[in-house]
């Protein structure tokens, strides 16, 4: 069995445990985007795995996404390491009267000696182990500030960054990318919660037909849910609506008062005044600066939560 076909055997073994019969399409989307074959490095190794853990996240949430793909990053590791320790013995096994030493560097991937030694130094001994690390340290922070003020954010980035002698603006706008992940995924769960709660106080028994009007209806919202996922959902809350009583979702405190911004004010101005004195207009920046295209999104997503409340 070669290298990628283990992997990505492995990746389905542990998808398929944790998130069920979702773990084909989300391998299947992450190989449409990041192809791997024998040549494949760790860097495209990780690439293809980001892939997975963005898609898990969108539904399972970021710690959990995070944990099932921390044991597919050290099976990438490992199999990184097992190709680089046998291309050495193969080169090895050729006597040295048949290979000179720039082809024998050539066959192991690497220049010269000194080049060797530095790219297995770091990442086996730096570069791999800080990064998990510093990404372990950030999801600790997020888990005690669900949204942090940007004074918050930059003296945990400033105290990282020493530690570590990473580059301070990185380790920012790491924090920061993750923070609006979270926000965006939160949003984008609930909006499609409510909206489902929604047809199914008005269709407790829908057929085919109000199935497919449902689909047409979030496909004009906007929402970004592919739909075989949407109609599991519906029957998800079907199934549990047989059982228990359906319940409103709450939402954690902090994330609520940037809701309250969006609701309370009309003026695009005035929420981004808004969240600049509460520090959080870090959530509608890009690298252009201020984006009311990102507001935007944010207005869609919370008009379509507002939207459930309205109708009761």
């Amino acid at each position: 069995m070669s290298p990628i076909t283990e992997f990505l055997e492995y990746c389905n073994q542990i998808l398929n445990a944790n998130i069920g019969y979702r773990s084909k399409k989300i391998i299947d989307k992450a190989r449409s985007k990041k192809k791997l074959n024998e040549k494949s490095n760790l860097g495209d190794f990780e690439e293809f795995i980001n892939l997975i853990e963005l898609d898990v996240s969108v539904f399972s949430g970021k710690n959990n996404a995070v944990n099932i793909c921390s044991a597919i990053r050290s099976k990438a590791i490992e199999l990184n390491i097992s190709k680089q320790a046998k291309d050495i013995f193969n080169a090895l096994r050729i006597e040295s009267s048949e290979l000179s030493i720039s082809e024998f560097l050539k066959n192991i991937n690497v220049n010269d000696v000194c080049t060797f030694r530095t790219k297995t130094t770091e990442k086996t001994n730096e570069q791999i182990p800080i990064k998990f690390y510093i990404n372990k340290k950030i999801e600790e922070f997020l888990k005690r500030h669900i949204l942090p003020n940007e004074s918050i954010i930059n003296k945990f980035a400033t105290k990282l960054a020493f530690k570590f002698c990473e580059d301070i603006k990185k380790v920012k706008h790491d924090v920061i990318e993750q923070v609006k992940l979270r926000v965006k995924n939160t949003l984008i769960r609930k909006a499609i919660q409510n909206e489902i709660r929604n047809f199914l106080e008005l269709f407790p028994q829908p057929n085919q037909t109000d199935f497919e009007d449902f689909v047409k209806h979030i496909r004009l919202s906007k929402i970004n849910i592919q739909e075989d996922e949407l109609r599991q959902q519906i029957l998800d809350e079907i199934l549990y609506r047989k059982f228990y009583k359906s319940q409103d979702i709450v939402e954690p405190a902090e994330l609520a008062q940037f809701l309250d911004i969006i609701k309370t004010y009309d003026n695009k101005t005035d929420i981004k005044k808004e969240m600049q004195r509460q520090g959080i207009v870090y959530l509608i920046e890009d690298e252009s600066g201020i984006s009311y295209k990102l507001l935007d999104e944010y207005i869609e997503q919370i008009t379509l939560i507002e939207r459930h409340f309205q109708r009761k």
